[in-house]
C-alpha cells in the first residue's frame, strides 16, 4: 500500500513558542509612595478648608471671586446660562458612557467593580464633609447662606466619572485620558463657579476628594487587576507623553497665575466684605485657581500612575515585541 511520505521540519524551522511575560516590577509595589501622595491630597484639602473657610480674609477672598463671577453671569444670554447649568450632567454622561464601553469591551469586571465603588465613595465623602465640616459665621460681612458648601457635589460627580475611565484604561492611554479629563473637569469647575453655585475653594476641595479616592481605587486595582497595568519594555508609555507634559505646564500656569493675582491684589482686599468691589481681578483669581487645581491634580495622578505601573522585562527579539 502506498502512503504519502512524512516530511519532518528541521528543528530550527519549528515555530517558536510565545514565552510567558516576565514581570520585573509589580504594579503598585511602592506602598510608601501611595501613602505620601494620599497625604498630600489630604493636606491640600485641609489647607483649602483652613484658608478659605475658617479664616476671615480667606472667606472674603473666596466670596469676592464668587461675587465677581455673578456680575459677569448677568451679562450672559439665557441660553449660555442654561448651557453652563447643564454642563456637569453632559460631562458625566459622556464619561459614564466611556466607562460602560470599556467595561463591556475589555471585560475588566473586577476593576469595574472597584471603580464603581470608588466613584460612590468619592461622592459619599463629599456629602459627608458638607455635613461634618463647619463654616463659621464671622463678623466680616460675608453672606452665610445655608452654612458649609465645601466640597462641591456637582464637581465631585463630574470629575469622579472621568476618574473611573482613567482607572479602567491601559497605561498607554492614561495620559490622554488625564488631559481630556482635566479639560472637562476644569470646564465643569469654572462653569459651576461662573454660574454662581460654588465658591472656588469648594471646587478645589472637590478635585482633592476625587484625587484621594482615585489613589485608593487605583492602588486596589493595581493589586487585584495587575495584568493590564504592566508596561512592556519597549512601550512608550514608560516615558512622559506630550499630554502629561502639557498637564504640568498648564498646572504651573494656572497655579502660578492665581498666586500672582493673589499677591498683586492682597493689599487691596478689605477686612469687611461690604467694602469689596467685584472686579475682573477677583474673577480671574477664582478662574485660574480652579483651572490650576484641576491641572495639578490630574498631572500628579497621571505621572504617578505611570511611575507606579508594573514593568515587563525585555523580550528576546526572536519572539517579537509586545
Amino acid at each position: 500500500m502506498y502512503s504519502d511520505p512524512v516530511h519532518h521540519l528541521p528543528e530550527d524551522n519549528l515555530p517558536a513558542s510565545q514565552p510567558e511575560r516576565r514581570i520585573i516590577r509589580a504594579p503598585g509595589s511602592r506602598i510608601w509612595a501611595w501613602l505620601v501622595l494620599a497625604a498630600v491630597m489630604i493636606a491640600g484639602f485641609v489647607a483649602t478648608y483652613r484658608v478659605f473657610v475658617v479664616s476671615s480674609q480667606g472667606q472674603i477672598l473666596d466670596h469676592a471671586a464668587l461675587a465677581s463671577a455673578e456680575v459677569r453671569l448677568q451679562s450672559l444670554h439665557a441660553a449660555s446660562v442654561s448651557l453652563l447649568a447643564d454642563l456637569p450632567i453632559v460631562v458625566a454622561a459622556i464619561s459614564a458612557a466611556g466607562f460602560l464601553v470599556l467595561t463591556l469591551w475589555r471585560r475588566r469586571w473586577a476593576a469595574s467593580l472597584i471603580v464603581a465603588l470608588t466613584f460612590a465613595a468619592a461622592n459619599f465623602t463629599t456629602q459627608m464633609l458638607k455635613v461634618l465640616l463647619d463654616r463659621p459665621e464671622l463678623a466680616n460681612g460675608v453672606p452665610y447662606y445655608t452654612g458649609n458648601s465645601l466640597p462641591s457635589g456637582h464637581v465631585t460627580f463630574a470629575t469622579a466619572t472621568f476618574a473611573a475611565v482613567f482607572l479602567l484604561v491601559a497605561p498607554r492611554w492614561r495620559s490622554t485620558v488625564g488631559l481630556v479629563g482635566m479639560i472637562f473637569s476644569a470646564t465643569v469647575g469654572v462653569a459651576t463657579f461662573f454660574d454662581g453655585w460654588h465658591r472656588p475653594a469648594d471646587i478645589v476641595a472637590a478635585y482633592l476628594v476625587v484625587g484621594l479616592w482615585t489613589l485608593i481605587g487605583g492602588f486596589i486595582i493595581y493589586r487585584v487587576s495587575a495584568d493590564y497595568n504592566v508596561i512592556s519594555a519597549r512601550s512608550r508609555a514608560k516615558h512622559a507623553s506630550l499630554s502629561e507634559i502639557l498637564l504640568w505646564l498648564l498646572a504651573v500656569v494656572g497655579v502660578g497665575g492665581s498666586v500672582g493675582m493673589l499677591f498683586l491684589g492682597l493689599g487691596e482686599l478689605p477686612t469687611h466684605f461690604d467694602q469689596v468691589t467685584p472686579s475682573l481681578r477677583w474673577f480671574m483669581f477664582g478662574t485660574t485657581l480652579i483651572g490650576g487645581a484641576a491641572c495639578l491634580v490630574c498631572a500628579l495622578l497621571t505621572s504617578f500612575f505611570r511611575w507606579e505601573a508594573g514593568r515587563e522585562a525585555a523580550r528576546d527579539r526572536r519572539y517579537g515585541v509586545r
